[in-house]
């Protein structure tokens, strides 16, 4: 216990001790919401658009009260003594802004993307799925592979324009020539696709033809992924496809994925001819 005329400023007590803790739950909770979604989707006890986007909307709500609610203990603390809850306050009033803001930026980010969920490095020379590839995502219930497909009219301002039109404005991506002949990229492209963690289903040295599967951190969706490796003159070009089994915008995943399969290839294959990327011819 304090002694009298110790100077030392007395204890937080009241309306703003239950403000800054009832602040402090609310972020708690908010991120709560947040890691519920992909343990809800895994467990099969919601579908990915209410997982991924409505708790998201739910999170951010529970973050903006309480931001709200830390600047009540803000206030609270600034216009009587003790002011010693006014830092904690604060602190607690950006975290919950710093979640608002990323939830929203998140949001915008989705609403500027085309809902793309197949992207490929030269769509005038398809990479073509195998059967077995094909025969996985239809068990699967997943979206269609099409050479010509085009955004349907839920589509919004997409809607009608093609994929290939819609990727050439927003992702750069094309093929890549190396000095290997094609049997050594293909070896090489298999190699990398399980240096970067991927489940390796075709690796045809041959037939110059890999296939992959690639699941994302939280919720597991599966990208499949399509390389072909043909010959180019004294080596070999590396065309490849990644397409999410869930239709509508992959937030530029599938596009990621091809680029880094293409600067682990090319780091790999270094020093057999020099690798460049180039537009198809």
């Amino acid at each position: 216990m304090t002694a009298p005329g110790s100077g030392a400023p007395p204890p937080l007590r009241g309306a703003r001790l239950y403000l800054l803790w009832a602040a402090a739950a609310l972020f708690l909770v908010g991120c709560g919401i947040l890691l519920a979604g992909p343990a809800l989707y895994r467990s099969g006890l919601a579908d990915i658009g209410f997982a991924m986007r409505g708790l998201s909307r739910a999170s951010m709500w529970v973050f903006s009260a309480g931001g709200v609610v830390a600047l009540g203990a803000l206030l609270a603390n600034l216009v009587s003594p003790p002011r010693r809850g006014a830092a904690p306050a604060v602190a607690l009033a950006l975290v919950c802004l710093i979640g608002v803001l990323r939830l929203q930026a998140f949001d915008l980010e989705r609403a500027s993307l085309p809902p793309l969920h197949d992207v490929q490095t030269d769509w005038t020379q398809p990479v073509s799925f195998t059967v077995r590839a094909l025969d996985v995502r239809e068990a699967a219930g997943a979206a269609p592979i099409r050479d010509d497909a085009v955004f349907p009219e839920e589509a919004g301002a997409w809607a009608g324009r093609s994929f290939a039109d819609a990727q050439s404005e927003v992702y750069d991506l094309n093929p890549v020539r190396v000095g290997a002949p094609p049997p050594e990229a293909t070896l090489a492209v298999a190699e990398a696709a399980e240096r970067l963690g991927w489940a390796v289903m075709l690796n045809d040295p041959p037939g110059g033809q890999v296939e992959a599967v690639h699941y994302s951190r939280w919720y597991g969706l599966p990208s499949d992924i399509a390389v072909r490796i043909s010959p180019d003159e004294t080596g070999s070009r590396i065309d490849v496809r990644a397409a999410s089994r869930q239709a509508g915008s992959d937030m530029g995943a599938n596009a990621s994925l091809i680029k880094s399969l293409i600067d682990e290839v090319s780091f790999a294959l270094r020093g057999r001819g020099e690798p460049e990327s180039s537009p198809a011819s």
